[in-house]
């Protein structure tokens, strides 16, 4: 794989949810579909969700967003934006969801790991305007790459920890998407885009 995509990588792995992330209460939920479709609030929230209090800013979903709009046609990508965003969100929220958990049951990743793994990417892109434009585009800057990187890792973790626990010789899918399911039926979720 590319380290191009590495940095959003492990967020396209994750499950999307079976369903629309809570409404505030005392809305009727919506249909997936009808969610997803929704037209986009202009402008844009700073804050787009809350995951157990923590706010998810609309600056963390849009690399993810951007990976699939840039793989849909142009014409399409007004049409497809809302519903490419939400999804984008959704995993997002289930990003978090395992990263909570991971904290909570204290898993910490090596501190090599990441400088390793941010060492490949940077070795791709040599010349620093072609490391620039590459973070750019993938709405990242240096630092917040290895806090990625050390999510992912952490994440990465957390999911063989549970493969082993207790799942032993499923699928990695499968036990995250498990994983997801536990953590979200306890979670308080609140979706303000």
């Amino acid at each position: 794989m590319r380290c191009r995509v590495a940095a959003v990588a492990f967020l396209a792995v994750l499950p999307a949810c079976s369903r629309p992330a809570s409404e505030p209460s005392g809305s009727a939920a919506p249909s997936a579909a009808a969610y997803l479709d929704r037209p986009l609030p202009s402008p844009l929230p700073d804050v787009v969700a809350r995951v157990n209090g923590q706010p998810i800013d609309i600056r963390q979903i849009l690399p993810l967003a951007k990976v699939e709009l840039d793989r849909v046609s142009v014409p399409d990508r007004d049409r497809l934006k809302a519903g490419i965003v939400r999804r984008a969100l959704q995993k997002y929220v289930d990003r978090e969801l395992l990263l909570q958990e991971a904290l909570a049951r204290g898993v910490h990743v090596d501190s090599r790991q990441v400088d390793w793994a941010y060492d490949q990417m940077r070795r791709e892109h040599a010349d620093d305007g072609e490391w620039a434009e590459f973070l750019a585009g993938q709405g990242m800057d240096p630092a917040s790459l290895r806090t990625e990187l050390r999510a992912q890792h952490t994440l990465a973790s957390l999911l063989r920890l549970e493969q082993t626990g207790g799942a032993a010789g499923q699928p990695l899918e499968e036990v995250q998407a498990g994983l997801v399911a536990r953590l979200r039926a306890k979670a308080r979720i609140e979706i303000l885009l």
